[in-house]
Formats: C-alpha cells, structure tokens, sequence
C-alpha cells in the first residue's frame, strides 16, 4: 500500500484547511468560478507530473532482458497526478456491483462465479458554487476494484503507460510505435501531499510552477481523501503519488528492444471517464535512452508478408520491414525503402541495419503466373483451306477477339474452319492459383487474464478483405453443449449460423462459414444460445490480421475484450489468373484470276515466235516451245496439243491459266492438194456434227480426235480411198470443252478445233 503520511503533512493539510474554510464542499462563500461568474460547475482539472516521472526516486528505473524475475526486462515509473483545477475530483461508491455481465445491487463477495473480483460501480461528485451556496450533483464514472495485494479499493482504467519510439512525422505520442507496455493500473485516489509539499509536480499549460496562491479554491475537496472503500478523490492544489515501488508501476520492454532514446508516456484518465476543465492535459512525456537491452540484430530484421506467396502475373505483393526513421534497408532485389512492391518470382529478404547492428532477415519466395500471353505462331494458308493453331500455355483458350468475344476452342491446339481472308484468333492462358490455409488471432486465452462469461450479446468485430471461408476455430467452454454460432454483417443481420456441439474444455469447432470482403462482420452467438465460454480482459492486442484475408479489429465491449473464438483457421479461394491475350494472324493469300493470252490454236512450225500475254503482271510461262514469255512453234515442233500455262505464286499458293495449241509440220492441204473441201459443221455443237471433204487421188486417210490432254477419243483409217467423205460423227458421251480433229491424208495433215457446248 502506499507509504503512510506523516504528522507534518497532517498538520499543514488541517492548517490549510482552516485557512480556506469559506471554500469547502458545504460553503460556496470563498469559492471562485474558473469563468469570473458567481455560478459555476467546480471541475477538476488532472493533469500527470513529467517532473515526478523524471525525478521521482531518481526517475525511472531500467532492468535488462537478462536479470532474473521479476524485474526480467521492466521499466519502473513513478506517477503523480496533480489536480490543478478549481475544484476537486471526487469519487464515490455505489452500492451497484458488477459480475461478467451482471449487476448486483448486493455484494457478491470477495469473488464473482467467473473467479475475478467484482467491480463496484462509482459516481463522481460535481460541487457547484451559485453564490455562497453550494450544491453536488453526481454522475456515473466507471468503476472501483478492491486490489488484495494493496488492500483497498481502486479506481479502475485510472492511469496507462507506454514506452514508445519517436516518429518524427507525427506530432501525437499517442500515434507513435510502441515498444512496450504497462498494464492499466487502478489507483487509490487520494491527497498524498499539496502542490507546496511537492513543489514542482503542479505545473500549469506554459510549465510554470503552481502552489498554494495559484489556487482560488485551494483544498477543496477537504485535503484528506485517503483510499476509503466509500469515497475517494484528490483536492484542488493536492496530488496523488505512485511510486515505483509499489506493485503495477512498470513498463515491460519488448524483447529485442534497442538501446537507444525512447519516450516515456504516461495517461491518466484515458478514457475521460471522469469530467474534468480540460481532458487534452492528462499525459506527460519524459524521454529516457535505455542502456541495458542487449538485443541480438537478428531480432530486428524480419519482412512482414501476409498474402499467398503465389500470385497472378498482374498482381504485386508488398514486403515491408519493421520501420524506424534511424534503420537503414537493403533488400535482395537492391532496393533501400522500409517497403517494397515485388511483381517478379524471386527470393525477398532484407538487411537491416540499426544500431544494434545489422542483421538479414529469413526469406520470403514469391511465385508469380506469367503476365505476358502464351506463346504461338502466326500462319499463312492459301484461300479455301483451314489452318491448325498451336499455343503454349496450362489451360488455353481460343477467342475471336481481342477483349471479350466468343469462345471458339480451347487446347494447345485447334483447327479452324475453312478460310478465304486473313482472321486474326486470341489465345488466352489461365492458371487456377489454390487458396491459402492460414490461421490467426491469438492462439488461445493464454494471452492475458479472463475468465468464463455467460453474456450471449457479446462478440467479436472484423473484417475479410478477400473471399474466403472461416473453416474453424478454438474455443475453451466451461460446460458441454450445443452453442448457435452467428455470423452476422455489419448490420447485425444474420448471414450465416450453424449448430456446434462443444465438449467441455478446450478445443476446436468447425464452422466453414464462407465470407465475402466486407467491414464490421460480428461472429458471436444467438441471443437463446448458451454462453459459457472463456474470453480475456487484458493482454489484447488488436488487430489481428490473417494471411492479409481477415482482420479482427475489436469486440462489442471495446478493445481490452476478447470473446470466445481463438486461433482462427481461413481458408482463402481458389484464384484464377488470367494472361493477357495473344494475337495469333492466320494470313490467306488472295490471288486475282489469272488469264493467259495471244495464242491460237495452231500454228505452222515455220510460224515466228508468239510474244504470251500473263494477267496479272509476274507470272511464269511454261510449256513446250516456251522460253521467258515466248513460244515458239518451231521450237516445239510439229504435234500437239501441247498445253501452255501461265501461272502466279505467292506465299506457297498458285493460280494458273492453260490455253492449248497444235503445231503442224507446215505442209497445209492447200498446198498439196489431196483433200479439197473440208467442211465440219455445226461448230460449236451439241456432240453431233458433220465431216465433208474430198479427196482428189486414191490414197490412205485417217481421222482422228484428241481431247485437251492428248488423249484420243475417235479415230478412223481408210484405205486407198479417193472422193468425197461425208459423216455424221458423235461425240455425245464426251464433256462439253474444246477437242481437235486431225485429217490425214497420205503426207498431208489437215487440223481443226470442235467445241462441244
């Protein structure tokens, strides 16, 4: 308990409450208002002594990671919470006590059925001056717990300490890192001592020194609150002290702490649950270098990652170190940011250096899909034939345009239709990236102290900023049963609920409660169900984030609660990653009809050379007789028909035209004289037409026809025949075209086209 106060302060405590006897908590006669009026709410003002916690027994006392428990890594801190106010703080017991989540209007004793000690509900006393009278009003301010190992009642949620690390970007302490923690400590309120005793603890805005004539209403409030199990409080001009000494006045530093200028930061009243002039005056800061942590550097250098280490080639998954302004970074990747942006497969750590040294952290290795479309091979084809397409890729599908568009078939491989123009076809690659089974949240309720609650309104707050599913989590129930287990939106709605049978003591309980993102999502329990379940009230921590797919950032009795569900597994979906699209061209060569020109049909072997005509420019000639663009009759000599072709090729596809020709040995019938006459009629025809010649001596005749490839398809031999030749001939069964009759008559040859229509 705190030290006892002597007869001397005794003595000054009644004397100056004797001096101010006008001012007192029955007589408004002395009592001056802050405002200059005569009628007026008398608050108090608290404030927390910087001085104190610099020089108080010396001012902080420091412990190494290395000394035996309990000072094992501990800053001890003093603290005095001076009232500067122009009235008095004070605190008064109501006989309401509170168990869990019930209220008791009788005292439960030394023990709640949950084992914690009960809370007994307290008001705080407003004193109001309306000239020389003075009334109280109260007002509900939170709650007071008998404390067994001081003894007497305290105030609780009075006062929070922190050892934090400057981040000199922000100007609000209560904003920078923190590298360790006091629990919040209930104190006894009392008047340990006056702004006189303790010079130098009461210090105004401008840290200007404060005694007993800087306060109008000196002593109100008495002087003499001491740590009464009915009313407790600190007067005008007074202050409350405790020291380092005493049980709860430290500050844990987190192993692996540095050596090096941290900053004391010490809060009275953090939830301004108490009314007071002014709530922004209730911190004091003190910076203080440690000297005694001896951290291994490799504590500091670790890369922080909560995603899927597998990712879609546009994706980029973000590594960043532990971050103070003095560190200096190298990353793998050569970059010097406390954070980096990786979009690339690879190998990620970083070298941190501090001034504990420098240290490189374990490896994070990150796979990404491919970002660049599958690969594969344009083609060229020849119009009216289909081309076979080929891409590389894990699951590729075939599209008809850039974005979007028809599906026309998946595989590495397909044929497409028949084409006659240039189609452009989009390969697109997909792999299916399997979702990540990660759990979070405090392990179990070892994390601070608890007990079992019974409250069925209770629950937790988070939010899922991917898809997923809450497969199971852990649970420590003080009765077996069945439990409703609610998934509710932000709304309260109920999304998801399931029936869990759960066997008495700790365990794990499967739910599969799937999840879409979202903010404010509460797991809890029906308002019918059965509680019984253990949560904590200290040693919570939020948020608590998983694999970067949930994150628990409170519970419905504000962030010193944790209710019922620990250990959280999250099963992520199944990703699908899509490459971009490959333009796979498949070109078809159009060629214009080709025609060949400036033949006729025969020639004389003594005929000069033809000059051939291609349509369009650029094509070859070839065929008897032929050279370059010439075709000489001589050249090809008597006989026939001999096939002349023009042709034009581009891109492994010809086109061509043929015109026949038939070269006689250049002796003409005309000439000779042996067949005189000749007459082929109708030409063209229907397959039936007449021969008519005659012959002028007796010789051997013999007629033949030949198709446009040279084969024959009528002949007839006559011989020592002299006179006419008249015939009808049929040709009915042969194709419509053009065909060639051959007369000859002894030396002589005689050669003409039919055409059959």
């Amino acid at each position: 308990m705190k030290a006892k106060i002597t007869s001397i302060t005794v003595l000054f405590l009644l004397c100056a409450f004797r001096a101010f006897a006008q001012c007192s908590t029955t007589d408004a006669t002395g009592c001056s208002c802050k405002d200059g009026s005569s009628n007026c709410d008398l608050l108090p003002d608290i404030t927390v002594s910087a001085f104190a916690l610099q020089n108080y027994k010396g001012g902080p006392d420091e412990h190494a990671q290395s000394e035996p428990l309990p000072d094992k890594g501990r800053l001890y801190v003093t603290s005095s919470t001076p009232n500067i106010g122009f009235g008095s703080l004070t605190v008064g017991a109501v006989s309401l006590w509170v168990c869990g989540t019930d209220t008791l209007s009788t005292y439960p004793g030394a023990a709640c059925p949950n084992g914690n000690p009960p809370a007994q509900l307290v008001k705080q006393k407003i004193y109001h001056k309306n000239g020389n009278t003075m009334t109280v009003t109260e007002r509900w301010a939170g709650s007071m717990t008998y404390h067994p190992t001081h003894g007497h009642m305290h105030v609780d949620d009075w006062t929070v300490m922190t050892l934090r690390k400057e981040d000199p970007n922000d100007p609000n302490p209560l904003n920078w890192p923190i590298v360790g923690t006091g629990s919040k400590l209930g104190f006894c309120l009392m008047d340990y001592g006056s702004c006189n005793y303790y010079n130098g603890h009461c210090r105004d805005s401008a840290n200007v020194i404060l005694t007993q004539p800087d306060f109008p209403n000196y002593g109100l409030g008495g002087g003499a609150y001491n740590c009464s199990p009915v009313e407790q409080g600190i007067s005008s001009g007074y202050t409350d002290i405790y020291d380092e000494d005493l049980n709860g006045m430290w500050i844990d530093i987190a192993p692996g702490t540095c050596n090096g200028l941290y900053y004391i930061v010490l809060q009275a009243d953090p939830h301004n649950v108490f009314l007071e002039e002014r709530d922004d005056n209730n911190m004091a800061i003190m910076p203080f270098m440690l000297t005694k942590q001896v951290p291994s550097p490799s504590d500091i250098a670790h890369v922080n990652y909560a995603g899927n280490t597998h990712l879609c080639g546009n994706e980029t998954a973000t590594l960043s170190a532990p971050f103070d302004s003095t560190f200096t970074y190298l990353w793998s990747n050569g970059q010097t940011t406390p954070s980096i942006n990786a979009t690339s497969s690879g190998i990620y750590h970083v070298e941190i250096t501090s001034q504990c040294g420098a240290a490189q952290s374990d490896s994070v290795v990150l796979t990404f899909e491919s970002a660049t479309g599958p690969a594969a091979t344009d083609v060229t084809l020849c119009e009216s034939d289909a081309a076979t397409l080929s891409a590389t890729g894990n699951n590729i599908t075939w599209y008809d345009a850039p974005t979007g568009g028809n599906v026309v078939a998946t595989g590495n491989t397909f044929t497409t239709s028949v084409l006659n123009t240039t189609t452009h076809f989009y390969a697109e690659d997909q792999t299916t990236i399997p979702g990540m089974n990660v759990h979070g949240g405090p392990i179990d309720a070892t994390i601070g102290t608890g007990s079992i609650n019974t409250s069925n309104v209770r629950f937790l707050l988070f939010d899922v900023l991917q898809p997923c599913t809450i497969a199971s989590v852990w649970v420590d129930a003080s009765t077996a049963g069945d439990r409703t287990v609610e998934l509710r939106d932000n709304t309260g709605a109920v999304v998801q609920s399931t029936v869990v049978n759960i066997p008495q003591g700790q365990g794990r309980i499967t739910l599969n409660f799937p999840v879409n993102p979202g903010t404010d999502y509460e797991l809890g329990l029906s308002t019918t169900s059965a509680v019984n379940l253990f949560r904590n009230n200290s040693g919570v921590t939020f948020p608590y984030n998983i694999g970067g797919l949930v994150n628990i950032t409170n519970s419905s009795a504000g962030v010193d609660y944790y209710y019922f569900y620990y250990d959280w597994e999250i099963i992520g979906n199944d990703k699908v990653c899509t490459t971009p699209r490959t333009d796979v061209t498949v070109s078809v060569s159009n060629i214009p009809a080709v025609t060949l020109s400036g033949l006729q049909a025969t020639y004389m072997t003594s005929a000069a050379p033809v000059t051939l005509t291609g349509t369009p420019a650029g094509g070859t000639f070839s065929g008897a007789g032929v050279t370059g663009s010439t075709f000489s009759p001589a050249a090809a000599g008597a006989g026939g028909p001999y096939n002349i072709i023009y042709t034009i090729a581009e891109n492994n596809c010809s086109k061509s035209d043929t015109f026949t020709v038939m070269v006689t040995n250049g002796v003409s019938i005309d000439e000779t004289g042996n067949v005189s006459n000749l007459v082929l009629y109708p030409n063209p025809n229907q397959g039936s037409f007449t021969l008519k010649f005659e012959v002028n001596q007796s010789q051997n005749v013999e007629i033949n026809m030949f198709n446009v490839a040279g084969q024959t398809i009528l002949t007839e031999k006559i011989g020592n025949f002299s006179g006419a030749y008249l015939k009808n001939i049929q040709i009915a069964n042969q194709a419509s075209g053009m065909y060639f009759l051959e007369v000859k008559a002894g030396n002589a040859v005689y050669r003409t086209k039919v055409v059959k229509e």
